[in-house]
């Protein structure tokens, strides 16, 4: 009965190809693999030691996303393999991802070891067949955010020949799941694992361009805190400490959002990870030190202060990379530990922000500095307030002219630098990403992230673009020209 339902469906098969060659190429994307590296040989490619008719091949000059967007690649051949050959689509690491689709995680060598198969059948489940990896083409799929392991026995799930997927949460289109690999062991396929993509998420339009002009802000801020002697007190030096970490963050996020970063996704991610709790622990170092500053008598500081902030900083964010890392190392190919890895070059060669356990490495430490922030803030603007209302009182009791209004922009000019420089706003990295799913949430959201993206812009504005900062690199410059004179 196996062999007569394999013998019909190659019959079919051989029908849909026949009928290709005369109809126009009309073809599901998520049926077509990048076969632009590929040579043509007697009206044919060769993908996977599988032939694939020319005429069921198409130029594309866009990508489809599981959630029905689009965005614009450079134009490159694809054929729809899957009109040929039963297709199983399996899960490829972001780290691991090659150029056309391939992927070097070695789950090749692993299938010729193994040699697993799996059963296909009709819609109505009346017939059914078992397939060998050997005679199916495996297209490598990306992990996306949101995405959910599941496990499911054999009584749970049936696989049909267009790739579709009935399982007892329902049906799942091929864009909608992909196998994760490396779980052919000999359960398989009684029982396999599966990653469903709940969802995709893409740049906001204007998203990398206002992180390009922002990374240009953070180098010409850099520049001239080190150009002007009068700026490089600790203050000063905890902030372009602060800076440069979130340039290099946000270098590496615009690398990885233009596929530059393959062979290096790891250490890219790892990195990330490192400068973004470290620009967090410096805008702490940053809000605790203004609070010591502002409210003691004392203005001296200290210059084995910048190196004990030092101290603290690199080596805590030091050691919350290396656990990551540990954690990745330890559990990384077993899928039961999924949702509390934290996933380093899975999705993006960043860690994973979407689920609970992203807590306890991420929005965790994340909240209770950025909490932390907004103590201190609150501490120094109290403590300002006080100051300068004492200060008015004393003015008005000598019978001076009082203008309000120039003390109150003055006032919320100096509370608007310290929010900025305190890092208030970070705390809205906190909000966890299922608000995303809410419509004024979401929203909310997307104004932060654009408003975090153009940080170096507003932090340029704030303190390169100010009256007594222009100042002091005029009266710079000009020191500098009297000293080669």
């Amino acid at each position: 009965m196996k062999f007569l339902f394999k013998f019909f469906f190659f019959v079919l098969i051989l029908i849909i190809v026949k009928k290709s060659r005369t109809d126009k190429f009309d073809c599901n994307y998520y049926d077509t693999v990048d076969i632009s590296h590929i040579e043509m040989q007697n009206n044919t490619y060769l993908y996977d030691d599988h032939l694939i008719p020319a005429n069921l091949t198409a130029e594309y000059d866009i990508r489809h996303f599981g959630d029905g967007s689009t965005a614009p690649v450079k134009k490159h051949l694809r054929a729809c393999v899957c009109a040929v050959y039963p297709c199983i689509r399996i899960c490829c690491p972001r780290k691991n991802m090659l150029a056309h689709g391939n992927c070097d995680d070695g789950l090749k060598d692993e299938l010729a070891q193994l040699k697993p198969y799996i059963y296909l059948t009709t819609m109505n489940q009346t017939m059914e067949a078992r397939f060998s990896f050997d005679e199916m083409v495996v297209i490598r799929d990306q992990f996306w955010e949101c995405d959910k392991v599941r496990n499911l026995k054999n009584d749970e799930y049936a696989l049909l020949l267009d790739g579709t997927l009935l399982t007892i949460y329902g049906y799942l289109e091929i864009q909608d799941y992909c196998i994760y690999p490396h779980n052919f062991n000999k359960d398989f396929p009684k029982s396999i694992w599966i990653v469903n993509h709940s969802c995709t998420t893409h740049l906001p339009a204007g998203f990398r361009e206002i992180n390009i002009i922002s990374l240009i802000c953070f180098f010409l801020t850099i520049a001239v805190y080190l150009y002007v002697k009068d700026l490089r007190n600790v203050s000063g030096k905890c902030l372009v400490c602060c800076i440069l970490c979130r340039f290099i963050q946000y270098l590496i996020l615009l690398l990885d959002s233009l596929d530059l970063l393959t062979g290096i996704c790891s250490l890219a991610g790892y990195s990330s990870y490192f400068f973004r709790m470290a620009s967090i622990l410096w805008l702490s170092v940053i809000s605790y030190h203004m609070w010591v500053l502002i409210t003691s008598l004392n203005r001296n500081e200290p210059s084995y202060r910048f190196l004990k902030y030092s101290i603290f900083v690199w080596i805590t964010s030091a050691i919350m990379t290396g656990l990551i890392y540990l954690i990745n190392r330890m559990w990384e190919n077993d899928v039961s530990k999924w949702n509390w890895l934290p996933l380093v070059g899975f999705i993006q060669c960043s860690v994973k922000e979407w689920n609970s356990s992203s807590w306890v490495y991420s929005s965790g430490p994340t909240m209770i500095l950025s909490t932390f922030n907004v103590i201190m803030f609150i501490l120094t603007a109290i403590h300002i307030w006080k100051v300068k209302s004492e200060i008015r009182k004393l003015d008005y009791r000598r019978g001076r002219q009082v203008n309000c209004l120039n003390f109150d922009s003055e006032t919320y000019l100096l509370f608007v630098r310290l929010s900025v420089m305190m890092g208030l706003s970070w705390i809205m990295n906190v909000i966890p990403f299922s608000a995303r799913l809410n419509f004024v949430w979401e929203h909310v959201l997307l104004i932060s992230d654009y408003y975090h993206c153009g940080f170096g812009i507003v932090i340029f504005s704030i303190f390169i673009l100010k009256r007594s900062t222009l100042k002091l690199l005029v009266n710079s410059y000009h020191c500098i020209r009297c000293r080669k004179a």
